[in-house]
């Protein structure tokens, strides 16, 4: 059986545009891959290396985010240490300046001086950073100190003093107090106001765990200090027992309470000091981890590149055959143009 073919100058003129189009799209292709050094299509290019490409790029993210990550640790670790150093700086100075004092001035000097004393160290510990309470623990979206605290400790150290002896501390039957009586008081009823129960009760809603940030693929450090430490009891403990209104007392009584303050200053001042050396461990820990995912990262790094980075020269020659090869399409099409259906027949 006889068939017939059809032949028309449309089709003629379609065959060369399907190839420009395809050229185009190669010329494209060609052109983002010199400017951006990297295949246009990484999975076309690799293949069944493809996987390895995406975990590489996933673990270079993950390297990433760690370091953001330790911007922020860093951060916290950064203002944490400078509100400790002002509490050991306040608490070294008043330890000196009652040194420097006659002992019958010191309780009336630590009298002036407690209500700036309790303001500064709650308003310090009270301190964040990147909208994060520093010393919660991990409690950090509640400031450590309760609203209220120092005037409820003061009215409980108070009444404490009231129902041990039977008079408030300014009264003046307290010139009858003996050294001893004094010592007791303060080493027992009032120090029992400054450990728990009654510390949480009065003082803190900070968390007794402590904040620990993950800074490389397989370390984690420890990156806050909670209020609830024993040198913010002993601040706290200092300023009360300065701020109790005992100038009343007998110079020997004065004494008591004078070197109880002392004492708590120092000891306080000395774990303020660990506390620094803890929170600087910490610190150098994650410049260490930093330093080696900044070695990883460039190590992933060149890795991806070697495998989805294009050979530039390639992707020229790639393009300047794909143009060549369009100019000739568009050649041959306006060719085309010039024939007609009889001149292709005959």
């Amino acid at each position: 059986m006889m068939t017939t073919s059809y032949i028309s100058s449309l089709s003629l003129w379609n065959a060369p545009r399907s190839a420009s189009a395809r050229l185009q799209a190669e010329m494209a292709n060609a052109t983002q891959e010199i400017a951006t050094g990297r295949y246009t299509d990484v999975g076309l290019a690799l293949g069944g290396q493809v996987s390895r490409s995406l975990s590489l790029r996933q673990s270079a993210a993950e390297i990433t985010a760690l370091k953001d990550s330790n911007g922020l640790a860093a951060l916290r670790l950064g203002a944490s240490q400078t509100v400790l150093q002002q509490l050991q700086k306040s608490a070294d100075a008043q330890f000196a300046s009652l040194t420097g004092l006659p002992a019958d001035k010191r309780v009336a000097a630590m009298a002036a001086s407690a209500g700036d004393t309790l303001a500064s160290l709650t308003g310090l510990l009270n301190s964040s950073a990147s909208g994060q309470a520093l010393f919660s623990g991990i409690n950090t979206s509640a400031n450590p100190i309760r609203d209220g605290a120092v005037a409820d400790a003061k009215t409980a150290a108070t009444t404490a003093f009231q129902a041990a002896f039977g008079f408030p501390p300014d009264d003046a039957r307290a010139a009858t107090l003996t050294a001893p009586q004094i010592k007791s008081f303060l080493e027992g009823t009032l120090a029992a106001q400054f450990a728990d129960p009654s510390w949480g009760t009065t003082w803190s809603q900070a968390s007794d765990t402590a904040v620990t940030s993950r800074i490389s693929l397989g370390e984690t450090v420890t990156t806050s200090v909670s209020a609830n430490g024993t040198a913010f009891r002993q601040l706290a403990q200092a300023a009360i027992v300065s701020g109790l209104g005992l100038t009343g007392l007998s110079a020997d009584a004065q004494a008591v309470v004078s070197d109880r303050a002392m004492g708590l200053l120092s000891q306080a001042s000395a774990g303020l000091v660990s506390l620094q050396a803890d929170l600087g461990r910490s610190q150098s820990r994650i410049t260490d981890a930093n330093t080696r995912l900044d070695a990883q990262s460039a190590r992933i790094k060149t890795e991806i590149a070697g495998l989805e980075e294009v050979d530039p020269t390639e992707a020229q020659t790639r393009f300047t055959a794909a143009k060549t090869q369009l100019q000739m399409s568009y050649s041959l099409t306006a060719q085309i143009q010039e024939l007609s259906l009889l001149k292709y027949v005959a």
